[in-house]
């Protein structure tokens, strides 16, 4: 598990984790490469992988050898989905990917082996249906690491999903376990298929943080929830100048809406140039599309700035997730923001 664990989740925590490639000719293409693992073992899996993105508009080009892969032209910080299957022996597996400003290499992403999905829902004696999915979360502190003694009763059970069951430090399952393991997996069964971000129980006194992740009828889903000790607290006193424009130089937005970016035209936003320019562009310039407001003052989490760079089922046409679901404190700091009456302060 030592590959997976260092390379695969090492690119969902802080993507210097692995081997720098470099930046596109033009410092926005990029190229995500590496192999398809076992999701128990970490070794690469024997036989054809097939491979393909979920999150990125248009679709970049995937090539597979084997294990190996090549995804490309991936734009800069991006946040999305690689899918890996190698039937019959391995199920279809989602696993986030989350890209800066430069290429890289060495990325190994999991394929669930169905062996091991046999193996789990006979030691936890679940039966799991064709129509649903499986989610393995490995519980993290803020620095990456995996945590153990996360109860049982932290966690809010997606609806309809059977759960939370606990593997230990080997990933074997562990029936009787009531709280993560030093491994901090936990699996939960029979998720509807969607999108799912594990969140915290309402009284828990621990926060949860996961990325809005795909679920599919047969299908895998790896992903990570970190955990922090205490309730959520929402920023407060929001300021458009010092807190939320700062969001868009740090995510990469303005990269793509100014200058001859496709975010200027596409969407008809620009976001450099003055304080008053951009607040102007967000709230006063009509969007390209009629619909939905950029901000929305009666009804802020339908702000286009919020719903068009987070993850949405179906996706819309934003070129990638900048935003890995309503957890996240940038997505969290805009909304504040916008229910403080979107000031230009």
């Amino acid at each position: 598990m030592r590959g997976l664990t260092c390379a695969f989740f090492g690119v969902m925590i802080a993507v210097t984790a692995c081997s720098d490639g470099g930046e596109g000719e033009d410092g926005d293409a990029l190229r995500l490469s590496g192999r398809v693992v076992n999701f128990a073992t970490g070794s690469p899996i024997g036989g054809g992988a097939s491979v393909s993105t979920r999150g990125l508009d248009p679709a970049p080009i995937v090539t597979v050898d084997g294990p190996t892969y090549v995804v490309e032209p991936v734009p800069a910080h991006s946040v999305f989905h690689v899918l890996a299957a190698v039937p019959p022996t391995h199920r279809a597996t989602y696993g986030e990917v989350v890209m800066t400003d430069a290429s890289r290499d060495g990325v190994d992403v999991p394929a669930v082996s169905e062996a091991y999905l046999s193996e789990l829902t006979t030691g936890f004696g679940v039966a799991a249906t064709a129509a649903r999915g499986v989610l393995f979360a490995r519980v993290e502190d803020a620095a990456g690491a995996p945590r153990a003694g996360v109860p049982a009763t932290a966690f809010a059970v997606p609806a309809g999903a059977s759960g939370p069951y606990f593997l230990d430090a080997e990933l074997r399952p562990a029936p009787n376990a009531t709280a993560t393991s030093a491994s901090g997996w936990v699996v939960f069964f029979e998720l509807a298929p969607g999108l799912v971000g594990l969140t915290a129980a309402n009284g828990a006194p621990v926060t949860m943080e996961m990325a809005a992740s795909p679920v599919a009828p047969a299908a895998a889903t790896v992903a990570r929830v970190v955990v922090t000790d205490g309730a959520q607290v929402l920023p407060s006193n929001v300021s458009f100048a010092t807190q939320v424009r700062p969001i868009f130089e740090r995510r990469g937005c303005k990269v793509c809406h100014s200058g001859s970016g496709p975010g200027r035209d596409l969407g008809n936003l620009t976001l450099d140039g003055s304080n008053q320019l951009i607040h102007r562009e967000l709230t006063e310039e009509q969007a390209a599309v009629a619909g939905p407001r950029r901000v929305d003052l009666a009804m802020p989490e339908r702000s286009l700035v919020l719903t068009m760079p987070s993850a949405e089922d179906p996706p819309d046409r934003h070129p990638n997730v900048t935003f890995t679901g309503p957890a996240d404190r940038d997505y969290q700091t805009i909304l504040v923001w916008i229910r403080e009456g979107a000031k230009n302060n």
